[in-house]
C-alpha cells in the first residue's frame, strides 16, 4: 500500500502536461436555479420570459416579511441529500450547509454532463475553485443546532457550515489532486473563480478545473439589513436599465462548470477566450461604490490581450442588478470599452431581471445564459424594462439595445460583466461552439438498434433516464448518447452506496403500414445488488443458420473479426464472407467443413464485440465444439490458429471413411441414458440434469428416436451432427487430426489467467497456472483438448463441478446463436437466487 511520503516523492509525482495554446472550455456545467432544477428548465424559464422569483413560505413565513419585500427567488428543494452515495454519514449530512450538500452533487452532474465518468478524475490534477459571498454571522451559533455545545456533536456545525470546506470536500470527495481554493469577493465571486481556474490551468497547475459556486437566502435577518440601506426594489423586481429601478430582489443558486483543454473534451459549449479580473483600488466616492473607469480598463485590457476586435461584439451580458449607484456606472464602462465607432447598437442583456440577483453565484446565472443562447441560437429577453433611466444616456440614445424579445443570435464572442461591493472587477469573453451538426446525428438506430445502458440510486432514477430519451426527440442525437455512455460505466467511490439499480434501453426503427418509420422502446431495470461476476459458454453444433452473419455486419469491430477470419482461409479458397451472408439455405449443409467454419468464426467475433464492450468474464466454458472459440478467448489461441482449428478438423472428417452417424437431445438424466443407449450409441454431452446429447450410428440413432417418440421422451436431432461427434467411433480421425494442429499451432501461446471449464477434460476446472495444458519444454504440444475434444464425451455439461464453483457466479452468457442452455443453467443454478441467464444472438422467426 502507498504511504504519503511515497505519494510525495517526486518520480511518482505526475507532472502536468499542457499547451498554453489550447482553448479552455466549459464542458460540463449544472445548476439548481429559482424554479429550475436543471439547465433544461432554467432556459425554459428564460425563453418563456417567466419571472423566476416568487412569494412564498418555503423559506420562512410570510408573515415574517413586515417591513420588507417579501419576494426572492428560490431553488425548488435544498432539504433532500443522498449521504450514502456521497460516503457522509447521518450526523455531518444533517449538520452540513446545504449549499455544501447540492455543490456536491451539481459537481457529479457537471462532470457526467462532459461525458465523464468521475470515478476516472480520482487521482488526477483537477483544481477546484468554489466563488461564494459570505454575510457576518449568517450561519447563527452552533447552540441553535445543538443542545450542549460542550458534546462533542457540536464539532459538527464547524465541518458542515465551514466555508472553507466547500472546495476541500470537493476534493476529498471526488480526490481530486489539484488546487482547492475558496473565493469570496462578494457579487463578483463566482466569476473570479472562473478566471482563476483558466489562469492556473494556463499555467499548468491544474489539467482541468471545477468552478463551483452557490447562494442561498435562508432566514429574513439580512433582507431586513438590506432593505435598512436601500439595495432591495420596493416591488421585488430588478428592473435594470429602468427609470422605476431602485435596487435588486435576492435570489439563489448553486451549480458548477467543468473546464477542460479543448483537445480533451468531448463535449464544448462555449470557449473562454480569456478572462481577467482587477480592483478599483481607492476612490473618492467610497468602497462600496462600483467605479465605471476601472471596469473600462478591465474589459479593455481582456480583449486586446485576447487579440479580439470590440466590434466583433455583439452581445454584452451585464452584471445589471437594478440598482442607481450600479447600473449606469456599468453602461458608461461597456459604452466606453466596447462602442467607439461601432455602427449598431450592442445588444444587453441582464440575467438578474429573469431571476433576481444571487450575489456571489450570480455570475454562473449569466455564463449559463450564455451557453443557453449558444446552444439555442438565440438571446432571452429581459424583463421589467419599459423606458431607460435618463441618467443612462447610453441606453437612451440606443447606443446599448437591451433585449425585451427572444432575438436570434448567429453565434460569436460575447462579453460577461461582474464586480462586487468591495471594488472587485471580472470580465471574460465567450465564444459560441459553432460546429456544423451532422445532417445524420438524429438517426440514432441507423443501420442497427441502439442499446442504451443506465444506472441511478433507484428505479426512478433509471426510469427519467430513459423518460428523457423517449420524450425529447430533438435533443436525443448521437452525441447525446454517446457521452452518456461512459458516466454510466459507474464504479462507487469508496464508501459510496453507488448505483445499485441498473438498466438498459433498445431503441428500433419500425416501418409502420403506411411506410412511414417510428422508433420503438423497449427497457429493463434490475436492482444490481452488487458487481456481476460474469461467465461466457461457448456452445457447440446446431447453432447455425442461414445469413446469420448479416444482422451484426454493420458493427465495424465484428465485421473486422469476420474479415481477419476470412483473410486466414483464403490460401485455402474458402470463401468465408459468402457464407456467412449467403442467402441459400442449403449452403451450411454442403459438407462438414461450412458449419464448423461458420460457427467458429461468428463466436470468435461475438467474443471481440463483447471485448470492446469492456465485459469482464470471472470464468469461460467450452462445450463440445465450442471449445475452438474458448481457445481463442483463453489466449490459448490467435484468431488465425482458431479458424484454421475448425477449417482442418472439418476437412479431415470430411476425407475420413467415417460412418455415418447423428446427434439428437434427449430428455434423460446422464444415468437413465447411459442404461437405455442400445449398441452403436453413447451418451455424448451431459446438459443438465434431465438433458443429454446422444451420439451414434445413423440407422441404430433413427431407431433409438422413434423408440423414444413411441415413449413420449422428448428428443431432438441436432443440426450439422451427420458424423457420431462424440464418440469412440472418431479415434479413425485422432491421429491425422493431432498432426495437422501440431502444424496450425507450433507452439501455442500463454493462457490468460481467467479460470476455464472445460467439459471434456479432467479436472474439469482448469488450474490458473498459464501453462497448464502445454508443456512449453516441448518443440510440439501434447495432444490437445482440441482433439481430445473429438472423440471423448462431454462429461458433465453444465452442471457445477465439485464444491459448487460456479454457483457464486452471477451472469452467464451464451456466446451462441441458438439457446441451448438457457433452461439447463436456470436448472443448474436455480438455488442461486440472483443469477441470471442471457444468449446472444438469437435466430430470427
Amino acid at each position: 500500500m502507498s504511504t504519503a511520503v511515497e505519494y510525495a516523492r517526486p518520480e511518482t509525482r505526475r507532472k502536468p502536461v499542457y499547451d498554453m495554446m489550447d482553448d479552455i472550455v466549459i464542458s460540463g456545467i449544472a445548476g439548481r436555479f429559482p424554479e429550475s432544477d436543471n439547465m433544461d428548465e432554467y432556459a425554459d424559464n428564460l425563453f418563456k420570459n417567466i419571472d423566476m422569483v416568487t412569494e412564498d413560505d418555503r423559506r420562512w413565513p410570510i408573515d415574517l416579511n413586515s417591513g420588507i419585500v417579501g419576494r426572492s427567488g428560490k431553488l425548488k428543494e435544498i432539504d433532500k441529500f443522498d449521504s450514502v452515495f456521497f460516503s457522509t454519514f447521518g450526523l455531518l449530512a444533517d449538520a452540513m450547509d446545504p449549499q455544501a450538500r447540492i455543490l456536491l452533487e451539481t459537481t457529479y452532474e457537471a462532470i457526467c454532463d462532459a461525458g465523464i465518468n468521475p470515478q476516472t478524475l480520482r487521482g488526477s490534477r483537477t483544481g477546484v475553485y468554489v466563488g461564494i459571498n459570505t454575510v457576518a454571522c449568517a450561519d447563527g451559533y452552533p447552540q441553535n443546532d445543538f443542545d450542549d455545545c460542550r458534546r462533542k456533536e457540536a464539532a459538527l456545525w464547524v465541518y458542515g457550515t465551514s466555508k472553507a470546506l466547500y472546495a476541500n470536500r470537493i476534493s476529498f470527495m471526488f480526490d481530486l489532486h489539484g488546487p482547492s481554493t475558496l473565493i469570496d469577493t462578494a457579487c463578483s465571486s463566482s466569476m473570479v473563480a472562473l478566471q482563476n481556474a483558466v489562469a492556473e490551468m494556463r499555467t499548468g497547475n491544474c489539467e482541468m478545473a471545477i468552478v463551483g459556486t452557490g447562494n442561498l437566502v435562508q432566514a429574513p435577518f439580512s433582507n431586513h439589513v438590506y432593505t435598512s440601506i436601500g439595495l432591495l426594489a420596493s416591488d421585488g423586481k430588478c428592473k435594470v436599465w429602468d427609470k422605476r429601478a431602485d435596487g435588486f430582489v435576492r435570489s439563489e443558486t448553486v451549480g458548477c462548470l467543468l473546464l477542460q483543454r479543448r483537445s480533451q473534451a468531448k463535449r464544448v459549449y462555449a470557449t473562454v477566450v480569456h478572462a481577467k479580473t482587477n480592483t478599483d483600488g481607492f476612490k473618492s466616492i467610497g468602497l462600496f461604490s462600483p467605479f465605471w473607469l476601472r471596469q473600462r480598463d478591465l474589459m479593455i485590457e481582456t480583449y486586446e490581450e485576447a487579440g479580439v476586435d470590440p466590434k466583433e461584439i455583439k452581445f454584452f451580458e451585464s452584471h445589471g442588478t437594478g440598482t442607481n449607484v450600479g447600473d449606469p456606472q456599468e453602461a458608461k464602462a461597456i459604452a466606453d470599452a466596447y462602442c467607439q465607432d461601432r455602427k449598431e447598437p450592442l445588444l444587453l442583456g441582464a440575467v438578474k431581471s429573469n431571476l433576481g440577483h444571487s450575489e456571489g453565484s450570480s455570475g454562473l446565472n449569466s455564463i449559463g445564459k450564455v451557453i443557453v443562447m449558444f446552444e439555442n441560437k438565440s438571446i432571452p429577453a429581459n424583463l421589467h424594462f419599459q423606458e431607460a433611466k435618463p441618467e443612462i444616456e447610453v441606453v437612451v440614445n440606443n447606443i446599448l439595445k437591451p433585449v425585451l424579445k427572444n432575438t436570434p443570435f448567429a453565434g460569436g464572442i460575447v462579453g460577461v460583466n461582474s464586480f462586487g461591493v468591495g471594488g472587485v472587477n471580472a470580465h471574460a469573453l465567450l465564444k459560441s461552439w459553432d460546429k456544423e451538426a451532422d445532417p445524420d446525428i438524429f438517426n440514432i438506430v441507423t443501420p442497427i438498434p441502439r442499446l442504451v445502458n443506465a444506472c441511478g440510486r433507484t428505479p426512478e432514477a433509471v426510469n427519467h433516464i430513459f423518460d428523457f430519451i423517449e420524450k425529447n426527440p430533438l435533443k436525443v442525437n448521437r452525441e447525446f448518447l454517446a457521452l452518456i455512455g461512459e458516466p454510466m460505466k459507474s464504479q462507487a467511490p469508496k464508501g459510496s452506496a453507488g448505483f445499485p439499480h441498473r438498466g438498459y434501453l433498445v431503441i428500433k426503427e419500425e416501418t409502420l403500414g403506411d411506410g412511414t418509420k417510428q422508433l420503438t422502446y423497449n427497457r429493463t431495470i434490475n436492482a444490481a445488488g452488487r458487481t456481476n461476476q460474469n461467465w461466457l459458454c461457448f456452445s457447440g453444433m446446431g447453432s447455425q443458420w442461414t445469413g446469420m452473419a448479416r444482422p451484426l455486419m454493420a458493427i465495424p469491430t465484428f465485421a473486422e473479426s469476420l474479415n481477419a477470419c476470412a483473410e486466414a482461409l483464403k490460401p485455402l479458397n474458402f470463401d468465408l464472407m459468402s457464407l456467412l451472408l449467403s442467402d441459400d439455405k442449403e449452403e451450411l449443409k454442403k459438407n462438414v467443413t461450412n458449419p464448423f467454419v461458420a460457427i467458429t468464426a461468428m463466436q470468435i467475433a461475438l467474443y471481440d464485440l463483447l471485448c470492446l464492450l469492456d465485459i469482464q468474464f470471472e470464468g469461460i466454458i467450452g462445450h463440445s465444439f465450442g471449445e475452438v472459440a474458448c481457445a481463442y478467448a483463453d489466449k490459448c489461441l490467435t484468431r488465425e490458429q482458431a479458424i484454421l482449428t475448425s477449417y482442418w478438423r472439418g476437412k479431415i472428417v470430411e476425407s475420413a471413411k467415417l460412418p455415418r452417424g447423428m446427434l439428437a437431445a434427449v430428455g434423460l438424466s446422464w444415468e437413465e441414458t447411459i442404461k437405455r443407449c442400445p449398441d452403436g450409441i453413447v451418451a455424448a454431452c451431459h446438459n443438465g440434469s434431465d438433458s443429454v446429447t446422444i451420439s451414434g450410428l445413423y440407422d441404430n440413432m433413427l431407431k433409438f428416436i422413434d423408440q423414444l417418440k413411441s415413449e413420449n421422451v422428448f428428443v431432438r436431432p441436432v443440426a450439422g451432427g451427420d458424423f457420431p461427434y462424440h464418440s469412440p467411433f472418431m479415434n479413425l480421425v485422432a491421429p491425422q487430426l493431432l498432426a495437422q494442429l501440431n502444424r496450425v499451432i507450433p507452439r501455442p501461446p500463454e493462457r490468460c489467467p481467467t479460470p476455464r471449464l472445460s467439459v471434456c477434460v479432467r479436472p474439469l476446472l482448469w488450474s490458473r497456472s498459464p501453462t497448464i495444458q502445454y508443456d512449453s519444454s516441448r518443440p510440439k504440444p501434447p495432444r490437445p483438448p482440441l482433439c481430445h475434444n473429438e472423440k471423448k464425451p462431454n462429461l458433465r455439461g453444465m452442471k457445477p463441478c465439485s464444491g459448487g464453483r460456479l454457483h457464486c457466479h452471477r451472469v452467464y452468457i451464451e456466446c451462441h446463436f441458438v439457446s441451448f442452455f438457457v433452461s439447463d443453467f436456470n436448472e443448474n443454478f436455480a438455488d442461486n437466487k440472483r443469477s441470471s441467464v442471457h444468449s446472444l444472438p438469437q435466430k430470427p422467426e
